[in-house]
């Protein structure tokens, strides 16, 4: 019966810090991107995805589903801004290179 006890109370622990997002796959700075990210994106849909891309790994934050007007941008390894995306514009290409057809995607580090 004892072991029991002691899941139950660390089971509500394990479940709130899954549902915590985490970079650990990803640069330190993101953390900082990701903190200034959640200050703005759309309450729904948000989300940041690691893609390669001309040889790298870059970081790709949509803002969600609040309009089409907010452009996603694109981060590489040291946070620094490589372009945007859609959004009004339409923009298509980071770098001279049309995003969709050049990256490959890793994996979604976060989302809301």
């Amino acid at each position: 019966m004892r072991p029991l006890k002691v899941f139950a109370f660390f089971s509500p622990f394990f479940l709130a810090t899954a549902c915590e997002p985490s970079l650990n796959q990803a640069p330190e700075c993101l953390d900082h991107a990701l903190a200034l990210f959640k200050t703005w994106c759309c309450a729904d849909g948000a989300a940041i995805d690691a893609y390669t891309f001309q040889g790298q790994t870059v970081y790709l934050f949509d803002p969600g589903l609040c309009g089409g007007d907010f452009p996603s941008y694109v981060l590489d390894g040291q946070c620094d801004t490589l372009g945007f995306l859609g959004g009004f514009p339409g923009f298509t290409e980071i770098n001279g290179q049309p995003f969709a057809a050049n990256a490959q995607f890793q994996s979604r580090l976060w989302s809301n």
